[in-house]
C-alpha cells in the first residue's frame, strides 16, 4: 500500500506544479504590486487553479476528484456577488478579505482539468527531502496568504505640478467629477461595495471613512476662489475663470508593497496623469 507521505514525495516535484507555484508567488507578491492590470489578475487565477487542487490532492489522494470539483464550485462562488455577504462578515470581524467581481475570471476554470491530469503524470523531478519540505512550506504560505502582499499607503509631497486647460473652471470641475465617477466604478468592481454620503458628496469604502472621491457641486464653484481638493489618493488645487483653468497637483498617495525600498513617486505621477489628466483632456 502506497502511503500518503510517499505519494507526496513522488509528486511534489511535478514540473508543471512547480512552475505554477512559482508563477503564483511571483505574480501575487511582485508583479501585481508593480503592474496591477488585467493580465496579472488572470495569471493568479490560472496558476492557482493548477497548483492548489493538485497540492491538496496529494494529501487526500482518494478524494482528488471531489477536491477538484469543490474547488471549481468555490471559485465560481468566490468570483460572484454571492460571496459578498461572507466577505462583509469577515471584514467586520477583522479579516481583511476582498476580491474582484469579474466573471471573465471564469476562463481560468479549465486549469482545474490540467491539475487533475497532473496526478496521473508520472514525470516528476526527484527532490531531496529538504527541497520537498521547502516546496510544501512555500505552497502552504502561498495558498494561505492573501492575494496581495501586505501594503502601506505612502505620501509623496511637494510635487507642485500644474496642468493648464483651454476651457473654463466650471468645465474642469465637471470633467473631474465624471473621471472620478468612472474610477469609483472600477474600484467598486475590484474591491466590493463602496458607500456614498449624499450630504458630503464623498465616496468611501464600507467601514472606512477615508475619502476615495469627492464630487464637487458646480453650482458652488466661484471663478474667484481656489478649490482645494483632497482624497485618499491626491491633494490638488483648481483655479481658473470662464476661459481657462488649471489643476495643480500638490501631493500624491500611493499604496505600495510594505517595506519596499523602491521609489514609487514617478510611477504614482505617471498613473495620475494617465488616469486623471489624460481623462480630463479627452473627455467630451
Amino acid at each position: 500500500m502506497i502511503t500518503s507521505k510517499k505519494i507526496i514525495s513522488q509528486n511534489i516535484g511535478n514540473p508543471i506544479f512547480l512552475i505554477s507555484l512559482g508563477v503564483l508567488i511571483l505574480n501575487d507578491w511582485f508583479l501585481k504590486a508593480f503592474f496591477h492590470n488585467t493580465i496579472t489578475g488572470k495569471l493568479s487565477d490560472f496558476a492557482g487553479l493548477i497548483a492548489f487542487p493538485f497540492f491538496l490532492s496529494l494529501f487526500f489522494i482518494e478524494q482528488k476528484k471531489t477536491i477538484h470539483i469543490l474547488i471549481g464550485i468555490l471559485f465560481v462562488f468566490w468570483k460572484s456577488t454571492w460571496s459578498q455577504p461572507l466577505i462583509n462578515i469577515c471584514n467586520q470581524i477583522g479579516l481583511p478579505l476582498y476580491r474582484t467581481v469579474d466573471y471573465t475570471d471564469l476562463i481560468a476554470l479549465p486549469s482545474i482539468f490540467i491539475s487533475y491530469s497532473l496526478l496521473k503524470n508520472k514525470r516528476h523531478l526527484k527532490l531531496r527531502p529538504f527541497l520537498s519540505k521547502t516546496v510544501i512550506i512555500c505552497s502552504s504560505i502561498a495558498f494561505i496568504a492573501t492575494s496581495m502582499p501586505p501594503r502601506e499607503n505612502r505620501k509623496y509631497v511637494d510635487i507642485n505640478k500644474e496642468y493648464v486647460f483651454n476651457f473654463s473652471k466650471t468645465e474642469l470641475v465637471s470633467r473631474l467629477n465624471m473621471i472620478q465617477l468612472y474610477e469609483i466604478q472600477k474600484l467598486n468592481k475590484r474591491h466590493g461595495k463602496i458607500n456614498f454620503n449624499s450630504e458630503t458628496n464623498i465616496f468611501h469604502y464600507q467601514n472606512n471613512q477615508d475619502t476615495l472621491s469627492l464630487i464637487l457641486d458646480n453650482k458652488m464653484v466661484s471663478h474667484q476662489d481656489t478649490i482645494k481638493f483632497k482624497t485618499s489618493f491626491v491633494d490638488i488645487e483648481i483655479v481658473g475663470n470662464k476661459d481657462t483653468s488649471a489643476l495643480k497637483l500638490l501631493n500624491l498617495y500611493q499604496i505600495v508593497t510594505l517595506r519596499s525600498k523602491k521609489n514609487y513617486r514617478k510611477i504614482a505621477l505617471k498613473q495620475f496623469e494617465k488616469r486623471i489628466i489624460n481623462g480630463i483632456r479627452k473627455y467630451r
